[in-house]
């Protein structure tokens, strides 16, 4: 319930899905079936998506997965609409703290980010 009055609450949702199996992790997808139930906790609420992964798609697999998850009728979130994020090779992007060091990987999160605020501003 916690957790659902948090979704509730919030203004927008950042979706950050590492891949799992060619998939999104088991406890990533109760968490969103929790939301699906008792009321649309999720349903047009602005949101995106961000993964990386260590190989080279950057967790696409999982995104597209969750994606389809997403588009239950329970949730359907109102997902920023041409912007994928997929970070591949992570592991070579970051620095011993584990923060991203890769100057086109922060100038590409830093436009999606700006690109999510003016998506944000049109759907409220």
């Amino acid at each position: 319930m916690d957790f659902r009055n948090k979704i509730k609450q919030a203004d927008a949702v950042l979706f950050a899905v590492p891949e799992y199996n060619y998939s999104i992790p088991g406890s990533l997808k109760n968490a969103i079936d929790w939301l699906s139930r008792g009321g649309f906790v999720l349903r047009e609420k602005p949101a995106f998506i961000v993964g990386s992964s260590m190989g080279v798609l950057g967790s696409v697999r999982a995104q597209i997965h969750l994606r389809e998850v997403l588009s239950n009728p329970s949730l359907s979130p109102l997902l920023l609409p041409g912007n994928e994020v997929y970070i591949g090779s992570v592991h070579e992007k970051l620095n011993e703290n584990n923060e991203i060091i890769d100057s086109g990987t922060l100038g590409f999160l830093d436009q999606v980010v700006d690109n999510f605020i003016t998506f944000y501003n049109k759907t409220i």
